[in-house]
């Protein structure tokens, strides 16, 4: 049997404390010393073949992808926090809910979205706005990640939530998200969390969100219909059948969508206006672009598709910090990939941070290239060493929301202000929860800048 390298269960084992903390870092030892495969256990649990190799990858959430599922980690886990829906469900009740919800995401569908967007945007930048008269300073990922929640609250619930209560529920989720990462990461701290009544507090937070999106969708069906994402949800109907979801499946898509849609995007968001501000040049040319796009009008579905070069550095952006850092497969049946045997019962921890940096795909991969992303560039490179959003069948149900999304925020923040890095920026690192943050609060002073004017200047 051909396998992938081992770590020495003393090493694990020494090692272990080290991973808590900074498991890139580690990943990326073990890569260095192992190659772009080995395998990682504990004992006889979680045997894991760890991967950037992209053969390997494509194999197992495209060729063969029935072999694989999610694990445990991955679905029962997080399902009780965010509830089964398609990011924790696996198998056919994935593919119900796959086909069910698909529709919504649709062009058509994004279209109608865009207004909401702009809505949201605009009266984000009013809050900004005195700030930046001020000269003051704000933090970038709580602006970031303020907006991106208000999108996609206003996208599923265009009558929702008022701004007290978009704040508590934002909150909530916060809560939620950075706590689920510990009994994810750490399954030996479940007993003690639950003793302590941890979990317990969590669960009934948990609970509380149920509780008001049930309410908004009492609502809704008492009151008039919209054009959103939860008029689309409550619309569908399965095929077999004909019936309409079941209001607890309903209430956990929708958390779901607030869980995987919010904080993907506002990191990467982030993510990219300190890598443009750390590349002047780079920034001009984006401003540049937005500005041309703007001259035959305001940013909408259509000539944001014109917003090239935007989305290139948006693309590398999220090669080098990509907000979902790591996946897994788990092997339902034995099987081979890039000529490995792979035992049944095996995981497959896809290490996307690593694939996006390994130097068997990408040149000089540490550096911030945008020039990477041209369409030319990507045929030339395997399909399947970048992976933002996820591969195969199983790809991402809203990247294009996404890339739209952030398309929208960065040409706006990008044309009405001018940020100003502190001294000690080059010092940010990542931090890997269940998502890709920083390893610290960026605090960036703000001031307007002439729409007219695209600068080159870095202030």
């Amino acid at each position: 049997m051909h396998e992938p390298p081992k770590v020495p269960l003393a090493r694990v084992l020494v090692n272990m404390p080290r991973m808590m903390v900074n498991p890139i870092k580690r990943f990326n030892r073990y890569l260095g010393e192992y190659g772009r495969d080995f395998i990682l256990s504990v004992g006889g649990s979680r045997r894991t073949h760890f991967t950037v190799n992209a053969d390997v990858i494509q194999h197992v959430l495209q060729k063969n992808h029935k072999n694989y599922h999610k694990s445990a980690i991955q679905t029962d886990e997080l399902a009780r926090y965010l509830g089964r829906g398609l990011l924790t469900n696996n198998g056919q009740p994935w593919l119900t809910q796959r086909r069910l919800i698909q529709p919504g995401f649709h062009r058509q569908r994004l279209e109608a979205l865009v207004s909401e967007m702009q809505a949201v945007i605009n009266t984000s930048c009013k809050g900004l706005n005195q700030t930046a008269e001020e000269n003051g300073r704000i933090h970038l990922q709580e602006v970031t990640r303020d907006i991106v929640f208000r999108v996609i609250t206003r996208a599923i619930f265009t009558d929702g939530f008022d701004d007290a209560e978009t704040r508590k529920l934002k909150k909530t989720l916060d809560a939620i998200q950075r706590y689920v990462v510990y009994p994810v990461r750490m399954p030996f701290l479940l007993k003690p969390l639950q003793w302590l009544g941890i979990e317990g507090r969590k669960l009934a937070l948990t609970q509380d969100v149920r509780k008001r999106v049930q309410e908004r969708i009492d609502a809704r069906r008492a009151g008039v219909p919209k054009d959103d994402l939860l008029q689309m949800l409550l619309d569908s109907r399965y095929e077999d059948d004909g019936q309409p979801m079941p209001d607890q499946q309903l209430v956990d898509e929708i958390i779901i969508l607030f869980a995987a849609g919010h904080e993907t995007s506002a990191n990467a968001l982030a993510w990219t206006i300190w890598l443009l501000l750390r590349h002047p040049e780079t920034l001009a040319k984006a401003r540049a672009e937005i500005t041309e796009v703007e001259g035959e009008g305001a940013i909408n579905f259509d000539n944001a598709r014109q917003l090239i070069y935007l989305t290139q550095v948006i693309e590398e952006s999220m090669r080098l910090y990509p907000p979902a850092w790591i996946t897994d497969r788990v092997a339902l049946g034995p099987d081979k990939a890039g000529g490995f045997d792979i035992q049944q019962g095996t995981s497959i921890g896809i290490f996307f941070y690593g694939l996006h940096r390994n130097p068997e795909y990408w040149e000089d991969p540490e550096a911030f290239r945008p020039e990477r992303m041209t369409p030319e560039a990507k045929k030339a490179r395997h399909p399947f060493c970048f992976l933002p959003f996820g591969g195969g069948p199983r790809l991402c149900i809203g990247n294009h929301f996404a890339m739209l999304e952030m398309q929208l925020i960065l040409a706006r923040l990008l044309k009405d202000y001018n940020f100003e890095l502190p001294a000690k920026a080059d010092l940010v690192k990542q931090k890997a929860y269940i998502t890709l943050h920083m390893d610290r609060p960026l605090s960036l002073r703000l001031s307007r800048r002439a729409a007219n004017l695209p600068s080159a200047k870095r202030v």
